[in-house]
């Protein structure tokens, strides 16, 4: 890897990884806290409701009990067998009744819920035993309550009135618990979200600093490197200001060890140009007369020139006007302050970037500037990218959150008179968590590829599952913005070894693409072919096409062509990036071609072993 891609990498990794691996544990603490809060709610919410359904349940069949109790007390009384039979096997009408008879001492069965059940035609003129204390029994197991009236037949003797009925049961939850506990979870998250932000702003900066110190551990020397964003707060500030210290200290002591070696007569005449070939920034020497006395090796490579071209020159010549204006109010002796201009690359991010650092050195009668040269491209690159993606992030954030609070709202509000618009409610916030869920999963992703902590779990990946899978996933989305989705899959498909999770992760990102950048009436076609030992899967579409100078660029985390109609669907830029790094660690590549609104083809070449099937 290349210095500058190491660099941009560094700078990446201090904007994604430490913040999050700090206040990621407090994040899932608070998570886990709040869903286990929302389900003792939700629980205490369905057991009271239970309990109420039982208590209630058990007070009607009590009272209907004692109802039928007396209608077969006065029936008995007057010898009317045959109501009493009716009114028993009429007692099936009654929800939740399981048995209801009229038994005599003996066992026989007078009346029964089950007219097949009865046992004695006529009642007796008189039978012996039978117990009469007047009062009923109630026994109650699991949810079977059991009701036993002793009713006396005047001139005859006792029968048993038995009702066994279901008094609560397995009980669903009502539509109103179900809003208010999904209610309940959606804001939540919305609260979990919102708090997360503002948490997150206030430890960067720390997280920030503490990479930075890392870094000057590992043997970090570049200033520029270890500063971070004014932005970020006082914190961030006061560490800028000491590094920026720190920076001016180290230029003085370049430069005194110049001066040193220029005033010195015994070192001989070129020991300030081995000194100076030897640095990595370019360093020139300016007279008072504006014209160059010196310049090292470096500073030739940084303005593309030569030595033999720059020495003696005048340094209008050379420098932009606006590193003229200030080394003439350097060389004049009207400003002794240490001058920084920035030089070459416009906001963003184009073209090469130079830094000049500019002082005033000798004294009153020699008056000489000193330019410290440094190429700058790296961070401006890395910040503009920065400021991009989190511009983008903020966008993409912004829309879901919108939406679930919404629907919320409106699910909170309306949902309890409108179980139809509660289902619409609910199916978007589904959808608007999932779309955050797979912005934080991509997030993760990059920070685990710039970590360095990828890794790949090796297994059986049976192919035809998983682009069952990836067909189920994305019919719906193809059908509502009405491209047409083919997948040309042959009748049988190998099993390759590797991750199946991350694969999917890379088959999900090209086929959302596809989607997503083709217009209504569209067309996306998946197809695969194996053979010696290679797989390919094309994804072809017929959406806008990218122009042949960016389609390399497209892989780049956080680019988005600058084609306009780009800009107007949402992306982070993250997802093909995450794609071609998966593959590639499976020892595959991505080959991307396309043209300018016709449509592309991604393609996975992926190798594999026949007889891992």
């Amino acid at each position: 890897m290349s210095e500058s891609a190491q660099s941009s990498s560094g700078t990446r990794r201090r904007w994604l990884g430490p913040a999050e691996a700090m206040i990621a544990p407090v994040a899932v603490a608070f998570i886990v806290a709040v869903a286990v809060a929302v389900g003792v709610m939700g629980w205490w919410s369905i057991r009271a409701e239970r309990t109420a359904v039982v208590a209630a349940r058990t007070a009607h069949i009590v009272s209907t009990s004692q109802l039928l109790a007396d209608s077969v007390h006065s029936m008995l009384a007057s010898g009317d067998v045959s109501g009493v039979r009716r009114l028993i096997a009429g007692s099936g009408q009654h929800n939740g009744i399981e048995v209801c008879r009229v038994e005599l001492p003996n066992g026989s069965v007078l009346a029964d819920k089950e007219t097949a059940n009865n046992t004695v035609d006529q009642l007796p003129d008189s039978w012996p035993g039978g117990d009469s204390t007047g009062e009923a029994i109630q026994l109650f197991d699991e949810n079977i309550l059991t009701l036993i009236y002793p009713i006396q037949v005047p001139g005859r003797g006792i029968v048993t009135l038995r009702i066994e009925a279901l008094a609560g049961g397995a009980q669903q939850i009502t539509d109103s618990t179900i809003v208010v506990v999904a209610a309940v979870a959606g804001l939540t998250l919305i609260l979990v979200v919102l708090l997360y932000r503002p948490t997150k702003s206030r430890v960067i900066p720390f997280a920030l600093i503490r990479e930075a110190l890392l870094s000057v551990q590992r043997g970090e020397a570049d200033p520029e490197a270890l500063k971070v964003s004014d932005s970020l707060g006082p914190e961030a500030r006061v560490w800028n200001q000491l590094v920026g210290k720190q920076e001016q200290r180290e230029h003085q002591e370049l430069l005194d060890r110049a001066l040193e070696s220029v005033a010195s007569q015994k070192s001989g005449p070129g020991s300030f140009g081995l000194i100076g070939d030897a640095l990595w920034q370019g360093i020139v020497l300016i007279g008072e007369d504006m014209r160059i006395s010196y310049a090292n090796g470096a500073a030739a490579v940084l303005l593309k020139s030569s030595r033999e071209a720059m020495v003696g020159n005048e340094a209008a010549g050379v420098f932009d006007d606006s590193v003229v204006s200030v080394l003439q109010e350097v060389s004049r002796g009207t400003d002794s302050r240490r001058r920084t201009v920035e030089s070459g690359q416009d906001n963003e991010g184009h073209g090469e970037a130079l830094r000049f650092s500019i002082r005033a050195t000798g004294d009153s009668q020699n008056k000489t500037a000193l330019v410290v040269i440094e190429d700058s491209t790296q961070q401006r690159v890395a910040e503009v990218s920065r400021r991009n993606f989190v511009a983008q992030v903020a966008h993409e954030l912004r829309t879901p959150l919108t939406n679930i609070s919404l629907n919320v709202e409106a699910a909170v509000d309306d949902g309890e008179e409108d179980p139809e618009l509660r289902g619409r409610c609910l199916n978007v916030i589904t959808q608007e968590t999932q779309r955050l869920t797979q912005l934080v999963n991509d997030m993760l992703s990059v920070s685990e590829i710039e970590a360095g902590s990828m890794s790949l779990r090796q297994d059986d990946i049976r192919l035809a599952d998983v682009f069952a899978d990836l067909q189920a996933d994305f019919r719906q989305q193809a059908k509502e913005k009405e491209v047409g989705l083919i997948f040309d899959l042959p009748p049988k498909m190998p099993v390759i070894q590797g991750d199946r999770d991350k694969l999917a992760i890379s088959l999900h990102n090209l086929l959302g693409n596809a989607i997503k950048y083709s217009p209504a009436g569209g067309e996306v076609t998946v197809s695969i072919s194996a053979e010696a030992g290679r797989l390919t899967v094309a994804f072809k579409d017929k959406g806008i096409g990218i122009e042949k100078e960016e389609l390399e660029r497209v892989f780049d985390r956080f680019y988005r062509a600058n084609d306009s109609r780009v800009s107007q669907i949402t992306g982070t830029g993250l997802g093909l990036p995450i794609a071609r790094e998966i593959v590639r660690r499976h020892g595959g590549e991505i080959e991307a071609d396309s043209t300018l609104n016709k449509g592309s083809t991604f393609t996975i070449n992926l190798p594999y072993k026949p007889e891992a099937a």
